[in-house]
């Protein structure tokens, strides 16, 4: 364990992580509220009323973020929606393809990095990589999203089909956030086993670092809001701007989440690489 953990140190050293991870929340700043505008207009033409979903997402939104954080999105997102039209559906999709796929450049520098790879690959093709990812980010947050407003009663009418009936909301409450879990797991599979410029491609659906990329987003996310629960000085300290500050800092911790899981995945892969380099030796040798 302390061979691992000396490892992984290492590895953040070299990787430059924590300055890596700053980089990446500043561009997925930038895809923020268009990703959220977008998603707000797609699920209105949809669902022809946009009102209902916007208060189900800031419900979300709200259990997920720091406080200050939350209500700088609400109005913000607010404000767009009250000002939007057909065509700013389009714009906003343009917009934060463009946005979230140069937040995916940067994830990939530093996936790279972490990996101990160089970028083979021409501008284009990680270019296309990247929006095509963000497309897929895109889906499954929707997916979230559906399961997070509708997963009670998709829940619900999957088990009517086969004669069972659940009433209790613990049982259903816990399908639906296993559900969530499942699609964060897939996301970061995504990004782990696509983004980097492996030499040779291998899917591996679950990994170390995924779990604990998840797991420290979660004791991030919740260390921080008990923090500015009960020592926050941001708003008082920089008056409107503290909101941007805190909202700067979360994506800062979620994206050090998902490069420190990288991380343990690279360090995963060299103790197996180096395993079966020993096999093979004593194979030789035998």
């Amino acid at each position: 364990m302390k061979v691992h953990l000396s490892k992984l140190y290492f590895k953040l050293v070299e990787s430059d992580l924590m300055d890596r991870a700053a980089q990446v929340a500043f561009y997925f700043s930038f895809a923020l509220f268009p990703l959220l505008f977008f998603l707000v207009s797609l699920f209105g033409l949809i669902l022809v009323s946009t009102e209902a979903l916007k208060g189900e997402l800031y419900d979300y939104l709200y259990r997920i973020m720091p406080s200050s954080a939350f209500e700088l999105v609400r109005r913000t997102v607010d404000e767009i929606v009250a000002s939007s039209s057909p065509g700013k559906l389009t714009l906003g999709l343009a917009i934060t393809l463009w946005s979230a796929s140069a937040g995916i450049d940067s994830l990939r520098s530093a996936l790279n990095s972490v990996y101990g790879l160089t970028e083979t690959r021409s501008w284009w093709k990680t270019k296309l990589l990247s929006l095509t990812i963000t497309l897929i980010s895109i889906i499954l947050i929707a997916a979230v999203l559906l399961i997070v407003f509708y997963g009670w009663q998709l829940v619900q009418a999957t088990l009517a089909t086969v004669g069972l009936e659940v009433t209790s909301p613990l049982v259903l409450v816990s399908i639906q956030w296993i559900s969530i879990f499942l699609v964060m797991l897939l996301a970061c599979e995504v990004i782990y086993n696509l983004v980097p410029d492996f030499k040779s491609f291998r899917w591996l659906w679950i990994t170390p670092g995924s779990i604990v990329a998840i797991a420290l987003w979660i004791i991030f996310t919740g260390g921080f809001r008990l923090y500015l629960e009960y020592f926050n000085a941001y708003n008082r300290t920089y008056g409107s701007l503290g909101a941007v500050i805190i909202l700067m800092l979360w994506l800062y911790l979620t994206a050090v989440a998902v490069l420190l899981g990288g991380s343990i995945n690279a360090v995963y892969a060299e103790n197996l690489d180096e395993a079966e380099s020993r096999n093979r030796a004593n194979a030789a040798d035998a």
